[in-house]
């Protein structure tokens, strides 16, 4: 069972069950779900935080899946600064110029506002915030 939060146009919300995202995704594109409060079909997903569990640190760590969440961002920053270029605080710049196609297309990373992310998100450039995982936080 997976639970997904909705709002309708006249900004009443709501949550809906479905037994999986298959049967979601299925209902969502025959337009059946609808506002409980006023039946409008003109809903949007808000989409909402998420719950992690920790695994026990004494598990062996031979599969890629045993490794901690802090592990998994690592290996996930390592990753981001191998195969992207890094363009410090040129970040938003350089990401509008790729999305409106003054720039060529490729992938970049650097530093953003929480701020300067919302208004990209805004514009409808997807972007993706990371933390910086070399840091130990206790």
């Amino acid at each position: 069972m997976i639970n997904i939060e909705f709002e309708c146009v006249e900004g009443h919300r709501f949550t809906g069950t479905f037994s999986d995202y298959k049967s979601f995704l299925d209902q969502d594109n025959r337009k059946m779900i609808k506002c409980p409060v006023c039946d409008n079909p003109e809903i949007k997903r808000i989409y909402t935080g998420c719950s992690i569990h920790a695994k026990n640190s004494s598990i062996k760590k031979d599969n890629r899946y045993d490794l901690t969440l802090y592990e998994q961002l690592a290996k996930f920053s390592r990753f981001i600064k191998e195969n992207f270029i890094y363009v410090s605080d040129s970040f938003t710049e350089k990401a509008r110029a790729i999305h409106y196609g003054i720039e060529e297309e490729k992938n970049i990373y650097g530093k953003a506002t929480l701020d300067e992310i919302r208004e990209l998100n805004e514009e409808g450039i997807s972007v993706f915030p990371v933390i910086n995982s070399e840091k130990k936080y206790n």
